[in-house]
Protein backbone atom coordinates (compact mmCIF):
# COMPACT_ATOMS: atom_id res chain seq x y z
CA UNK A 1 0.00 0.00 0.00
CA UNK A 2 2.91 2.44 1.20
CA UNK A 3 4.74 1.70 -2.34
CA UNK A 4 1.58 2.31 -4.32
CA UNK A 5 0.90 5.54 -2.74
CA UNK A 6 4.73 6.53 -3.11
CA UNK A 7 4.31 5.79 -6.85
CA UNK A 8 0.81 7.54 -7.20
CA UNK A 9 3.00 10.36 -5.44
CA UNK A 10 5.88 10.66 -7.43
CA UNK A 11 3.81 10.17 -10.89
CA UNK A 12 2.09 13.13 -9.79
CA UNK A 13 4.94 15.43 -9.29
CA UNK A 14 6.34 14.09 -13.00
CA UNK A 15 2.90 14.96 -14.31
CA UNK A 16 2.80 18.73 -12.42
CA UNK A 17 6.59 19.29 -13.70
CA UNK A 18 5.42 17.78 -17.26
CA UNK A 19 8.53 16.26 -19.70
CA UNK A 20 11.67 17.75 -20.78
CA UNK A 21 11.76 19.49 -24.33
CA UNK A 22 14.09 21.27 -25.87
CA UNK A 23 12.94 23.27 -28.58
CA UNK A 24 14.71 26.11 -29.18
CA UNK A 25 13.77 27.28 -32.97
CA UNK A 26 10.27 26.98 -31.46
CA UNK A 27 11.19 29.25 -28.27
CA UNK A 28 13.08 31.61 -31.11
CA UNK A 29 9.49 32.09 -32.91
CA UNK A 30 7.67 32.96 -29.40
CA UNK A 31 10.35 35.79 -28.90
CA UNK A 32 10.11 37.09 -32.16
CA UNK A 33 6.26 37.31 -31.50
CA UNK A 34 5.77 38.92 -28.29
CA UNK A 35 8.84 41.75 -29.45
CA UNK A 36 6.66 42.60 -32.51
CA UNK A 37 3.31 42.36 -30.88
CA UNK A 38 3.08 44.55 -27.46
CA UNK A 39 -0.27 43.45 -27.58
CA UNK A 40 0.28 39.72 -26.81
CA UNK A 41 0.49 39.29 -23.28
CA UNK A 42 1.18 35.58 -23.54
CA UNK A 43 1.96 33.11 -26.34
CA UNK A 44 2.78 29.21 -26.74
CA UNK A 45 3.13 26.62 -29.04
CA UNK A 46 1.26 23.09 -28.41
CA UNK A 47 2.86 19.77 -30.44
CA UNK A 48 4.04 16.33 -29.46
CA UNK A 49 8.03 16.08 -29.21
CA UNK A 50 10.06 13.57 -31.05
CA UNK A 51 9.62 10.28 -29.78
CA UNK A 52 6.77 11.77 -27.76
CA UNK A 53 3.13 10.47 -27.72
CA UNK A 54 1.27 13.51 -26.35
CA UNK A 55 0.65 16.73 -27.01
CA UNK A 56 2.43 19.62 -25.15
CA UNK A 57 3.78 23.09 -24.10
CA UNK A 58 6.95 23.15 -26.20
CA UNK A 59 7.48 27.02 -26.32
CA UNK A 60 6.11 29.64 -23.93
CA UNK A 61 6.43 32.78 -22.71
CA UNK A 62 6.07 32.34 -19.26
CA UNK A 63 9.31 29.57 -19.38
CA UNK A 64 7.93 27.53 -16.43
CA UNK A 65 4.92 26.49 -18.65
CA UNK A 66 7.09 24.42 -21.45
CA UNK A 67 6.92 20.84 -21.04
CA UNK A 68 2.93 20.90 -19.07
CA UNK A 69 0.63 18.23 -21.00
CA UNK A 70 -2.12 20.11 -23.49
CA UNK A 71 -5.31 20.17 -21.91
CA UNK A 72 -8.54 18.87 -23.33
CA UNK A 73 -10.03 22.27 -24.56
CA UNK A 74 -6.41 22.45 -26.26
CA UNK A 75 -6.52 19.15 -27.92
CA UNK A 76 -10.28 20.50 -29.45
CA UNK A 77 -8.81 22.97 -31.09
CA UNK A 78 -6.26 20.96 -33.07
CA UNK A 79 -9.02 18.08 -33.58
CA UNK A 80 -11.23 20.21 -34.95
CA UNK A 81 -8.85 22.88 -37.03
CA UNK A 82 -10.67 25.59 -36.37
CA UNK A 83 -9.99 29.09 -33.64
CA UNK A 84 -11.62 29.67 -30.27
CA UNK A 85 -11.74 32.73 -28.50
CA UNK A 86 -12.33 33.84 -25.04
CA UNK A 87 -13.26 36.96 -23.37
CA UNK A 88 -11.44 37.30 -19.87
CA UNK A 89 -13.55 40.49 -18.45
CA UNK A 90 -11.70 40.11 -14.96
CA UNK A 91 -8.41 39.49 -16.96
CA UNK A 92 -9.50 42.33 -19.59
CA UNK A 93 -7.72 40.00 -22.49
CA UNK A 94 -8.90 37.76 -25.25
CA UNK A 95 -7.82 33.76 -24.86
CA UNK A 96 -7.23 32.56 -28.13
CA UNK A 97 -6.68 29.36 -29.31
CA UNK A 98 -5.45 28.41 -32.66
CA UNK A 99 -4.64 24.99 -34.91
CA UNK A 100 -1.09 25.13 -36.38
CA UNK A 101 0.41 24.21 -39.35
CA UNK A 102 3.55 23.96 -41.06
CA UNK A 103 4.68 26.32 -44.20
CA UNK A 104 2.97 23.11 -46.44
CA UNK A 105 -0.09 23.43 -44.35
CA UNK A 106 0.33 20.17 -42.51
CA UNK A 107 -1.34 19.76 -39.24
CA UNK A 108 1.52 19.99 -36.10
CA UNK A 109 -0.13 21.16 -33.48
CA UNK A 110 -1.84 24.57 -31.85
CA UNK A 111 -1.07 27.80 -30.87
CA UNK A 112 -2.12 29.46 -27.58
CA UNK A 113 -2.13 33.13 -27.34
CA UNK A 114 -3.81 35.82 -24.67
CA UNK A 115 -4.21 39.06 -26.78
CA UNK A 116 -4.85 42.62 -24.22
CA UNK A 117 -8.40 44.16 -25.27
CA UNK A 118 -6.46 47.11 -25.79
CA UNK A 119 -4.99 45.95 -29.07
CA UNK A 120 -8.12 44.46 -30.50
CA UNK A 121 -11.76 45.83 -30.52
CA UNK A 122 -13.78 42.63 -30.96
CA UNK A 123 -13.46 39.22 -30.62
CA UNK A 124 -13.68 38.87 -33.63
CA UNK A 125 -11.03 41.16 -34.30
CA UNK A 126 -8.89 39.29 -31.84
CA UNK A 127 -8.68 36.31 -33.89
CA UNK A 128 -8.36 38.08 -37.02
CA UNK A 129 -4.93 39.57 -35.67
CA UNK A 130 -3.89 36.38 -33.67
CA UNK A 131 -4.35 34.31 -37.26
CA UNK A 132 -2.14 36.96 -38.70
CA UNK A 133 0.34 36.40 -36.31
CA UNK A 134 0.25 32.28 -36.34
CA UNK A 135 0.41 32.51 -40.25
CA UNK A 136 3.47 34.37 -39.81
CA UNK A 137 5.01 31.98 -37.49
CA UNK A 138 3.71 28.95 -39.48
CA UNK A 139 5.41 30.45 -42.33
CA UNK A 140 8.74 29.89 -40.81
CA UNK A 141 8.31 26.30 -40.07
CA UNK A 142 9.04 23.48 -43.02
CA UNK A 143 8.04 20.75 -40.87
CA UNK A 144 7.04 20.10 -36.86
CA UNK A 145 10.63 18.60 -36.43
CA UNK A 146 12.22 21.82 -37.31
CA UNK A 147 10.50 23.81 -34.19
CA UNK A 148 13.12 21.21 -32.25
CA UNK A 149 16.44 23.08 -34.18
CA UNK A 150 18.71 25.37 -32.71
CA UNK A 151 17.70 28.82 -32.55
CA UNK A 152 19.06 31.04 -34.84
CA UNK A 153 22.82 32.02 -33.72
CA UNK A 154 21.64 36.17 -34.37
CA UNK A 155 19.24 35.39 -31.47
CA UNK A 156 21.04 37.38 -28.59
CA UNK A 157 19.54 34.73 -25.59
CA UNK A 158 18.31 31.55 -25.89
CA UNK A 159 16.52 29.53 -22.91
CA UNK A 160 18.52 26.51 -21.91
CA UNK A 161 15.98 26.17 -18.66
CA UNK A 162 13.57 27.19 -15.76
CA UNK A 163 14.42 26.08 -12.22
CA UNK A 164 11.24 26.07 -10.16
CA UNK A 165 11.04 27.76 -6.58
CA UNK A 166 7.93 26.39 -5.63
CA UNK A 167 8.51 27.72 -1.43
CA UNK A 168 9.50 31.29 -2.75
CA UNK A 169 7.63 34.65 -2.50
CA UNK A 170 7.94 37.43 -3.26
CA UNK A 171 10.52 39.84 -5.35
CA UNK A 172 14.30 39.00 -5.54
CA UNK A 173 16.58 42.10 -5.20
CA UNK A 174 20.66 41.52 -7.17
CA UNK A 175 22.40 38.31 -7.39
CA UNK A 176 26.32 37.73 -6.72
CA UNK A 177 28.68 35.26 -8.37
CA UNK A 178 31.24 32.82 -6.95
CA UNK A 179 33.13 31.12 -10.15
CA UNK A 180 35.78 29.75 -8.33
CA UNK A 181 33.47 27.34 -6.50
CA UNK A 182 30.71 27.52 -9.41
CA UNK A 183 27.47 29.44 -7.44
CA UNK A 184 25.20 31.88 -8.12
CA UNK A 185 23.69 33.82 -4.83
CA UNK A 186 20.28 35.53 -5.57
CA UNK A 187 18.59 37.88 -2.59
CA UNK A 188 15.07 36.72 -1.67
CA UNK A 189 14.39 40.06 0.06
CA UNK A 190 10.70 39.02 0.86
CA UNK A 191 11.37 35.11 1.80
CA UNK A 192 13.76 36.53 4.11
CA UNK A 193 16.64 34.52 2.49
CA UNK A 194 19.37 33.92 0.37
CA UNK A 195 18.82 31.55 -2.40
CA UNK A 196 21.59 29.88 -4.49
CA UNK A 197 22.35 27.91 -7.20
CA UNK A 198 24.56 25.88 -9.17
CA UNK A 199 26.11 28.19 -11.69
CA UNK A 200 26.59 26.21 -14.88
CA UNK A 201 23.15 24.22 -14.24
CA UNK A 202 20.83 26.62 -12.33
CA UNK A 203 20.61 23.73 -10.35
CA UNK A 204 18.69 24.82 -6.55
CA UNK A 205 21.55 23.93 -3.81
CA UNK A 206 20.12 25.48 -0.74
CA UNK A 207 17.58 28.53 0.67
CA UNK A 208 19.81 30.00 3.30
CA UNK A 209 17.63 31.95 5.80
CA UNK A 210 19.59 34.22 8.43
CA UNK A 211 18.82 37.91 6.33
CA UNK A 212 15.91 39.89 7.01
CA UNK A 213 15.52 42.00 3.86
CA UNK A 214 18.83 41.21 1.36
CA UNK A 215 19.01 43.57 -1.04
CA UNK A 216 22.34 44.38 -2.98
CA UNK A 217 24.97 41.28 -2.60
CA UNK A 218 28.59 41.03 -3.20
CA UNK A 219 31.25 38.16 -3.32
CA UNK A 220 34.48 38.39 -1.87
CA UNK A 221 37.00 35.72 -3.49
CA UNK A 222 39.95 36.60 -1.41
CA UNK A 223 37.97 35.60 1.78
CA UNK A 224 35.31 33.08 0.38
CA UNK A 225 32.49 35.60 1.88
CA UNK A 226 29.44 36.85 1.22
CA UNK A 227 28.38 40.95 1.62
CA UNK A 228 24.95 41.37 1.74
CA UNK A 229 23.27 44.81 2.16
CA UNK A 230 20.23 43.68 4.83
CA UNK A 231 17.30 46.42 4.71
CA UNK A 232 15.64 44.62 7.53
CA UNK A 233 18.22 45.31 10.42
CA UNK A 234 20.18 48.30 9.19
CA UNK A 235 23.36 46.32 8.09
CA UNK A 236 25.87 45.37 6.36
CA UNK A 237 25.76 41.08 7.00
CA UNK A 238 29.08 39.62 6.46
CA UNK A 239 28.20 35.58 5.67
CA UNK A 240 30.64 32.71 5.02
CA UNK A 241 30.23 31.36 1.29
CA UNK A 242 30.11 28.03 1.88
CA UNK A 243 26.76 27.45 4.20
CA UNK A 244 26.00 31.21 4.56
CA UNK A 245 26.18 31.31 8.34
CA UNK A 246 26.85 34.43 9.33
CA UNK A 247 30.62 36.03 10.49
CA UNK A 248 30.03 39.49 11.63
CA UNK A 249 27.40 41.99 11.29
CA UNK A 250 28.59 45.98 10.09
CA UNK A 251 25.55 48.44 11.22
CA UNK A 252 24.74 51.23 9.25
CA UNK A 253 21.80 53.91 8.73
CA UNK A 254 18.19 52.89 8.10
CA UNK A 255 17.44 50.74 5.08
CA UNK A 256 20.85 49.72 3.28
CA UNK A 257 20.03 48.88 0.05
CA UNK A 258 21.37 49.43 -3.49
CA UNK A 259 25.10 48.84 -3.64
CA UNK A 260 28.30 48.61 -6.00
CA UNK A 261 31.32 46.66 -5.32
CA UNK A 262 34.74 47.73 -6.27
CA UNK A 263 37.02 44.29 -6.32
CA UNK A 264 40.02 45.38 -6.85
CA UNK A 265 39.93 47.85 -3.90
CA UNK A 266 37.29 45.14 -2.24
CA UNK A 267 35.09 48.47 -0.72
CA UNK A 268 31.91 47.74 -0.49
CA UNK A 269 29.54 51.31 -1.42
CA UNK A 270 26.47 51.06 0.41
CA UNK A 271 23.35 53.30 0.19
CA UNK A 272 21.21 53.96 3.58
CA UNK A 273 19.60 56.43 5.41
CA UNK A 274 16.89 58.54 3.42
CA UNK A 275 13.26 58.08 3.48
CA UNK A 276 13.71 55.23 5.78
CA UNK A 277 15.80 57.44 8.12
CA UNK A 278 12.80 60.51 7.92
CA UNK A 279 15.72 62.26 6.42
CA UNK A 280 16.00 64.03 3.20
CA UNK A 281 19.60 63.07 2.59
CA UNK A 282 21.28 59.79 2.28
CA UNK A 283 24.93 58.41 2.83
CA UNK A 284 26.57 55.96 0.62
CA UNK A 285 28.73 53.84 3.47
CA UNK A 286 32.41 52.79 2.55
CA UNK A 287 32.84 49.47 3.95
CA UNK A 288 36.23 47.63 3.82
CA UNK A 289 35.75 43.78 3.09
CA UNK A 290 39.12 43.19 4.23
CA UNK A 291 38.55 44.86 7.38
CA UNK A 292 35.01 44.19 8.02
CA UNK A 293 33.98 47.50 9.24
CA UNK A 294 32.65 50.79 7.73
CA UNK A 295 35.65 52.83 6.59
CA UNK A 296 33.53 56.48 6.13
CA UNK A 297 30.00 57.79 4.32
CA UNK A 298 29.17 60.55 1.66
CA UNK A 299 26.17 62.38 2.31
CA UNK A 300 24.41 62.51 -0.55
CA UNK A 301 20.73 65.04 -0.90
CA UNK A 302 18.58 62.39 -1.42
CA UNK A 303 15.87 60.45 0.11
CA UNK A 304 16.14 57.12 -2.46
CA UNK A 305 19.70 56.21 -3.95
CA UNK A 306 19.35 53.69 -6.24
CA UNK A 307 21.95 51.41 -8.67
CA UNK A 308 25.71 52.88 -8.59
CA UNK A 309 28.86 52.69 -11.12
CA UNK A 310 32.18 53.14 -10.72
CA UNK A 311 34.88 54.75 -12.64
CA UNK A 312 38.23 54.17 -11.86
CA UNK A 313 40.15 55.62 -13.65
CA UNK A 314 38.99 59.36 -12.60
CA UNK A 315 38.61 58.07 -9.15
CA UNK A 316 34.65 59.06 -9.29
CA UNK A 317 31.05 56.91 -8.42
CA UNK A 318 28.17 57.62 -10.31
CA UNK A 319 24.91 56.60 -7.92
CA UNK A 320 21.27 57.14 -9.54
CA UNK A 321 18.80 59.65 -7.29
CA UNK A 322 15.56 58.56 -7.91
CA UNK A 323 13.58 60.78 -5.80
CA UNK A 324 14.82 63.68 -7.80
CA UNK A 325 15.07 62.11 -10.92
CA UNK A 326 18.81 63.08 -10.93
CA UNK A 327 22.57 61.63 -11.21
CA UNK A 328 25.02 61.91 -8.39
CA UNK A 329 28.62 62.77 -9.50
CA UNK A 330 30.85 61.51 -6.13
CA UNK A 331 34.31 62.33 -6.23
CA UNK A 332 35.81 59.65 -3.77
CA UNK A 333 39.23 61.05 -3.02
CA UNK A 334 37.35 63.63 -1.32
CA UNK A 335 34.52 61.70 -0.35
CA UNK A 336 31.90 64.79 -1.43
CA UNK A 337 29.39 65.12 -4.36
CA UNK A 338 31.20 66.76 -6.89
CA UNK A 339 28.12 67.85 -9.52
CA UNK A 340 24.32 66.82 -9.84
CA UNK A 341 22.49 66.23 -13.20
CA UNK A 342 18.97 66.48 -14.16
CA UNK A 343 18.08 64.70 -17.19
CA UNK A 344 15.28 65.49 -18.90
CA UNK A 345 12.35 62.84 -19.22
CA UNK A 346 14.28 60.76 -16.62
CA UNK A 347 11.82 59.18 -14.46
CA UNK A 348 12.61 56.65 -11.82
CA UNK A 349 15.79 56.14 -12.49
CA UNK A 350 16.69 52.48 -10.70
CA UNK A 351 19.84 50.32 -12.57
CA UNK A 352 23.14 52.15 -13.98
CA UNK A 353 26.45 50.83 -15.80
CA UNK A 354 29.23 52.38 -17.12
CA UNK A 355 31.27 52.04 -20.34
CA UNK A 356 34.35 53.05 -18.77
CA UNK A 357 36.16 52.60 -22.40
CA UNK A 358 33.87 55.30 -24.30
CA UNK A 359 32.92 57.32 -21.00
CA UNK A 360 29.61 56.48 -21.42
CA UNK A 361 26.84 56.22 -18.56
CA UNK A 362 23.77 53.89 -19.15
CA UNK A 363 20.65 54.80 -16.87
CA UNK A 364 17.34 53.60 -17.09
CA UNK A 365 14.12 54.94 -16.18
CA UNK A 366 10.91 52.85 -14.97
CA UNK A 367 8.17 54.51 -16.33
CA UNK A 368 8.10 54.89 -19.03
CA UNK A 369 10.51 52.67 -19.70
CA UNK A 370 13.58 54.28 -21.60
CA UNK A 371 17.41 53.92 -21.68
CA UNK A 372 19.36 57.04 -21.62
CA UNK A 373 23.06 56.78 -22.76
CA UNK A 374 24.82 59.77 -21.00
CA UNK A 375 28.56 61.39 -21.64
CA UNK A 376 30.63 61.13 -18.31
CA UNK A 377 32.52 63.97 -19.46
CA UNK A 378 29.44 66.51 -19.22
CA UNK A 379 26.39 64.74 -18.38
CA UNK A 380 24.53 65.35 -21.74
CA UNK A 381 21.81 62.49 -22.74
CA UNK A 382 24.26 60.99 -26.04
CA UNK A 383 20.84 58.93 -27.24
CA UNK A 384 17.88 57.32 -25.70
CA UNK A 385 16.04 53.97 -26.13
CA UNK A 386 12.80 52.42 -25.41
CA UNK A 387 13.39 49.30 -22.91
CA UNK A 388 11.24 47.36 -20.61
CA UNK A 389 9.16 49.09 -17.82
CA UNK A 390 9.76 48.66 -14.11
CA UNK A 391 13.86 48.25 -14.45
CA UNK A 392 15.07 46.51 -12.01
CA UNK A 393 18.76 45.39 -12.99
CA UNK A 394 21.34 46.02 -16.25
CA UNK A 395 24.02 44.78 -17.00
CA UNK A 396 26.82 46.14 -19.84
CA UNK A 397 29.15 43.41 -21.57
CA UNK A 398 32.15 45.60 -22.90
CA UNK A 399 33.31 42.50 -24.50
CA UNK A 400 29.90 41.86 -27.12
CA UNK A 401 29.27 45.73 -26.81
CA UNK A 402 26.02 44.60 -25.23
CA UNK A 403 23.62 45.86 -23.19
CA UNK A 404 20.58 44.14 -20.90
CA UNK A 405 17.92 45.70 -18.48
CA UNK A 406 15.65 43.58 -17.07
CA UNK A 407 12.16 44.47 -15.73
CA UNK A 408 8.65 43.56 -14.56
CA UNK A 409 8.10 43.84 -18.69
CA UNK A 410 10.89 41.55 -19.39
CA UNK A 411 14.29 41.93 -20.93
CA UNK A 412 15.64 44.55 -23.53
CA UNK A 413 18.62 43.55 -25.05
CA UNK A 414 20.77 46.50 -26.93
CA UNK A 415 23.68 46.38 -29.34
CA UNK A 416 26.03 49.32 -28.85
CA UNK A 417 27.55 50.02 -32.88
CA UNK A 418 29.85 52.84 -31.47
CA UNK A 419 30.27 55.21 -28.45
CA UNK A 420 26.85 57.37 -29.94
CA UNK A 421 25.09 54.54 -32.14
CA UNK A 422 22.59 51.87 -30.05
CA UNK A 423 20.16 49.70 -31.80
CA UNK A 424 18.05 47.06 -29.49
CA UNK A 425 18.42 43.56 -30.56
CA UNK A 426 15.49 42.16 -28.88
CA UNK A 427 13.13 42.44 -26.12
CA UNK A 428 10.81 39.48 -24.94
CA UNK A 429 8.89 39.18 -21.35
CA UNK A 430 10.33 36.82 -18.47
CA UNK A 431 7.29 36.26 -16.53
CA UNK A 432 8.00 39.27 -14.74
CA UNK A 433 11.65 38.45 -14.04
CA UNK A 434 13.53 41.57 -12.90
CA UNK A 435 16.58 40.79 -11.21
CA UNK A 436 19.51 39.25 -13.45
CA UNK A 437 23.19 38.80 -14.31
CA UNK A 438 25.69 38.42 -17.19
CA UNK A 439 28.31 35.99 -16.08
CA UNK A 440 30.60 36.01 -19.15
CA UNK A 441 32.73 32.99 -18.24
CA UNK A 442 30.16 30.93 -18.87
CA UNK A 443 28.61 32.26 -21.34
CA UNK A 444 24.91 32.85 -19.69
CA UNK A 445 22.76 35.38 -18.63
CA UNK A 446 20.01 34.42 -15.56
CA UNK A 447 16.82 36.23 -14.47
CA UNK A 448 15.00 35.21 -11.31
CA UNK A 449 11.31 35.84 -11.67
CA UNK A 450 8.49 36.18 -8.47
CA UNK A 451 5.58 34.07 -7.93
CA UNK A 452 2.52 34.76 -9.83
CA UNK A 453 -0.94 33.56 -9.43
CA UNK A 454 -0.46 31.39 -12.43
CA UNK A 455 2.77 29.92 -12.06
CA UNK A 456 6.36 29.76 -9.22
CA UNK A 457 9.26 31.90 -8.87
CA UNK A 458 12.07 30.68 -10.99
CA UNK A 459 15.37 31.08 -12.42
CA UNK A 460 15.76 31.11 -16.10
CA UNK A 461 18.78 30.43 -17.53
CA UNK A 462 19.67 31.80 -21.23
CA UNK A 463 22.78 30.83 -23.13
CA UNK A 464 24.43 34.01 -24.82
CA UNK A 465 25.36 34.17 -28.29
Amino acid sequence: MKKNLLFLLTLSAALLRGQAVEAHFAQHLITQAMSAHPELQKIGIHVIPPGGSDDCIIACSVPSKIGKKSSAADLAVKRSGKPTVKTVTEGSFYDLALPLADSGNHSIGMIVMEMRMSGASSPDDAVQKATAIRDGMQGKVPNGQSLFAAAPASDPLVLLRTTPLPDITGDFDHFAVDVAHNRLYVSAEVHHSIEVFNLKTGEHLMSAPGVTTPHTLAFVPETGQLLVADGGDNSCRVLDGADLHEVKRILLEAYPDAGFYDAEKRLFYVGNGGKRANAAYSFVSIISAEGGKEMGRIRVESANLEAMALDREHNLLYVNIRDKSQIAVIDLAKKEVRQTWSIPGLNLNTPMELDAANQRLFVAGRKPGKLFIIATGTGQVIATLDCVETANDMTFDPAAHRIYVTGSGGVTVVQQDGADTYRTLAQFGTNGGKTSVLVPSVKQFYIAHTKTPEDNAGLQVYQVN
